[in-house]
């Protein structure tokens, strides 16, 4: 049977699933209806009770030595949870968050070569979503629950660290590609452990089917709200990643070919197959918070090993509101060859909270080496979150 049979066959029997599970909740529902006051059932009720609200507003801009030029990331958005209760608990909750993001020259911020934006366009206004999942929790007070719609990957801190509205980021572009994907996750809160398990289409924001992309990824560790958690990753799959075949890609010389992971072919539809299995950890030392992950694996045939190292410091005499940042990250890609592409920078922030609704964030990046051999680069950014 070919691959691509096997996994719609997946695929179907997971949306069976899906379909069985909306079918459950439903009868939970409607035999707890009765139980509650009347009004309750109302639809405006329903929808207004046990939600919460909140708007955001992002105002950001760079400035990038190597290019001379000014870079800016502005968005406007709202997240919506809704908490669905019954006389025992909450057994289910929807989570919408949306933006509508205009970029300037965002390669810029992010760095064109390393850390491009996968969800966006470089220059324009566009509407992004960064969560819209359904979450059904039973009666199994979290030891047990499932995610259906566009969630993020279980892989790395990013499980356990928010960084969607912070400048100084992660490690999922190089690692998976993308932050959140669209497909179905298990996941559960044991004593001593945490775990998660997804699959989902392999594609990032949007949803493209091309015959072949998926991916497989899961996270197993100690508690996440420990002062002290680490956690071990996987991820296997087809997935679309145009940035991840650049960095795959090798310029032919004195009349030679340009190939791509050592082939002549580039890869149709930018499908990379790729895995990766990572360790992180995370540790709160009184006012400093200690984040740390590593992660080897493959791109296609070529062999990659990804690491970062960051310090948080919050001033205890700030009552909080300071806090100080330190970063080193490092990619390594195709590791046997001579002449392979190593990416390393330093970061530093320093975030000052102006309010309780608002954050004012500022950035200083400086390249060590830099993929493909291609100039350092310096960029300073400020941004001004508001969350309210």
């Amino acid at each position: 049977m070919k691959i691509h049979e096997k996994k719609n066959k997946v695929m179907i029997w997971l949306c069976a699933l899906g379909i069985l599970g909306f079918h459950a909740i439903e009868a939970v529902g409607s035999s707890t209806r009765s139980e509650r006051e009347a009004g309750e059932g109302e639809l405006f009720s329903t929808w207004s009770g046990d939600s919460i609200f909140k708007k955001e507003i992002i105002i950001g801009g760079s400035w990038s030595d190597e290019r001379g030029e000014i870079g800016g990331k502005h968005s406007v958005g709202f997240e919506f949870l809704k908490k669905f209760s019954n006389a025992k608990g909450d057994w289910a909750s929807l989570f919408l968050q949306l933006r509508f993001v205009r970029n300037d020259r965002q390669s810029t911020l992010m760095n064109g070569a390393k850390m491009a934006p996968h969800d966006g366009e470089i220059t324009g206004w566009g509407l992004h979503h960064h969560d819209a999942y359904f979450k059904y929790m039973g009666p199994w007070k979290g030891k047990l629950y499932f995610h259906v719609g566009y969630f993020e990957v279980p892989f790395g801190l990013e499980q356990n660290v928010d960084t969607h509205s912070t400048l100084i980021q992660l490690m999922p572009i190089r690692n998976v590609g993308f932050k959140r994907d669209w497909g179905i996750l298990v996941g559960g809160q044991l004593p001593e452990t945490d775990y998660d398990l997804a699959f989902t289409r392999g594609a990032g924001m949007d949803y493209r089917e091309r015959g072949e992309n998926y991916l497989v990824s899961g996270r197993v560790g100690t508690p996440s709200d420990r002062n002290f958690c680490m956690g071990l990753s996987g991820l296997y799959g087809d997935v679309i990643d145009s940035m991840g075949v650049m960095r795959g890609n090798t310029m032919g010389m004195m009349g030679m070919p340009n190939t791509w992971f050592g082939r002549t072919a580039k890869p149709a539809d930018d499908i990379i197959e790729r895995s990766r299995v990572g360790l992180d950890c995370m540790n709160l030392l009184g006012p400093y918070t200690l984040k740390g992950e590593v992660s080897y694996g493959e791109d296609e045939n070529q062999e990659i090993i990804n690491s970062i190292f960051e310090i948080d410091y919050l001033f205890p005499d700030m009552d909080g509101r300071l806090e100080a940042i330190a970063q080193i990250q490092n990619a390594h890609q195709d590791i046997d060859a001579p002449g392979s592409d190593d990416d390393t920078f330093l970061t530093f922030g320093l975030n000052y909270r102006l309010s309780r609704a608002m954050t004012l964030q500022s950035m200083y990046r400086h390249d060590l080496q830099r993929i493909k051999n291609t100039e350092n680069d310096n960029v300073v950014a400020l941004q001004l979150y508001t969350y309210f």
